[in-house]
């Protein structure tokens, strides 16, 4: 049910850290959504970090995939607010591919706060959700809908005094009131089912009250820690949406008063013109409601609780990707294998091969002494002794192959086999016929030595 990218997209390597997209340099891959993929980048010369967004490239060979994404860049640009993300640079890769330069943040986006916290009380939620309905009337005021509304696109950081600062992100649903249906395909929805408007849902023309329905979801969820409606499938939620009465806040957590049910669903109204007609009229009657129950709302930001200490690890990574990136990189800039991963991979492999060339070693001398045995077939036959005339110390003469006296080569020198040729005879004779395999053994002195054992010199 998540934004996720389609089989398409997942079939282009993501890989491509390193290149230059304008003047940053792209480092790890942050997140990945339907028509894009955000990379950390740092400026090289004034170490500034920051957020790029990449068009996927199938994406890129669609012209209202590129149309969307441009219109998401210019949109927001047209807004100045504190709780929407600023983009500041846009432009295209080597590759064709389009991009935009905006703010690296600090914190965690609101669907995981959910997943660690469960539910917020009555006065966070007013507080956190009330900067966000400003932003997003904001965008209507500037003739944006945002169309995909949602945790993932909301952005918790946490400043200096403690309090919780949320940011809108990712207009990539995004559609100029005032443009050519050519942004949109016709009668398709787009954005996140769970969060969709029934107008959204039945792919008809939206409008900022699309926006306050999905508004209506997030307060729902923020109060109940369960969504209004879910399905076993996403045609199953889009009819769910169009169709099934959303319930009561107070009917699924009971220890929400009554007053907060009619505001919720005023804004999960199935008919556009039933709803608030802005996100901040929704929240500021969320608020009476909850001063009716007894609830006092602070009129500041939230404080929330700050992620636990060991997912500040993903920061400490942040740094140091931003730190690696500024390296130098030989050869072509645009080949994914120059990026800080094929670099630590390699010296990683460099650091176990050192770690092993004893074992090396010890196999290539065991390798080179069985091969020097092997060629020298001396596995193959026993030594025979050969004395001297004088009765000396008997001289070890190597004899691969017994051969008969009568069937002895010609023509090799008989320096060597001379001096063994009478003794071998005569013990040869003496010996009875039971030990033929000594007299054998002792005949095989007179062989010669082959050929291509003889010195070539």
């Amino acid at each position: 049910m998540a934004d996720s990218p389609s089989p398409k997209a997942n079939s282009v390597p993501p890989e491509i850290t390193g290149w230059m997209a304008g003047e940053y340099r792209l480092g790890r891959k942050l997140g990945e959504g339907g028509f894009g993929t955000v990379y950390e980048a740092v400026h090289p010369l004034l170490k500034r970090r920051a957020a790029v967004k990449v068009l996927h490239r199938i994406a890129g060979s669609d012209s209202d995939s590129v149309l969307r994404f441009v219109a998401e860049a210019r949109a927001v640009n047209q807004i100045k607010n504190r709780h929407i993300i600023d983009i500041f640079s846009f432009g295209k890769l080597t590759d064709g591919r389009h991009f935009y330069v905006m703010d690296l943040l600090e914190g965690e986006p609101l669907d995981r706060f959910i997943a660690r916290e469960g539910r917020c009380s009555v006065e966070s939620t007013v507080q956190l959700l009330r900067p966000i309905a400003e932003a997003l009337d904001a965008a209507h005021a500037a003739g944006v809908v945002h169309r995909d509304l949602k945790p993932q696109n909301i952005y918790l950081v946490w400043d200096a005094t403690g309090e919780t600062v949320p940011k809108l992100l990712d207009f990539g649903m995004a559609k100029l009131l005032g443009d050519s249906r050519v942004h949109t395909v016709s009668g398709t929805p787009l954005g996140t089912p769970l969060y969709m408007s029934p107008e959204q849902a039945r792919g008809d023309v939206v409008d900022g009250r699309s926006d306050v329905y999905a508004l209506g979801v997030l307060c729902h969820e923020l109060l109940t820690g369960r969504l209004p409606i879910t399905g076993e499938n996403t045609i199953a939620v889009l009819m769910a949406h169009i169709i099934q009465a959303p319930p009561k806040v107070s009917e699924v957590n009971p220890d929400l008063s009554p007053e907060l049910d009619a505001p919720v669903l005023r804004m999960l109204a199935k008919k556009p013109e039933e709803r608030p007609a802005t996100a901040a009229e929704a929240l500021a009657e969320l608020a009476r409601a909850a001063e009716r129950a007894g609830v006092s709302v602070p009129s500041g930001p939230p404080r929330l609780s700050r992620p636990p200490p060991d997912a500040d690890s993903n920061r400490a990574r942040s740094a140091e990707t931003a730190d690696t990136t500024l390296q130098t990189f030989s050869g072509s800039l645009s080949d994914p294998d120059r990026g800080r991963e094929a670099m630590v991979r390699s010296a990683s492999l460099g650091q176990k091969e050192r770690s092993r060339w004893p074992l090396w070693a010890l196999l290539v001398a065991v390798g080179a002494a069985l091969t020097v045995w092997l060629s020298g077939d001396w596995h193959s036959a026993p030594l025979a002794t050969a004395p001297s005339a004088s009765a000396a110390s008997p001289v070890p003469v190597p004899v691969p192959v017994p051969v008969p006296a009568a069937a002895a080569p010609s023509g090799v020198s008989s320096t060597i086999a001379e001096p063994s040729a009478a003794p071998a005879a005569s013990a040869r004779e003496a010996a009875p016929k039971a030990s033929n395999k000594r007299a054998s053994s002792a005949a095989s002195g007179r062989a010669r030595i082959p050929s291509d054992l003889e010195s070539p010199f």
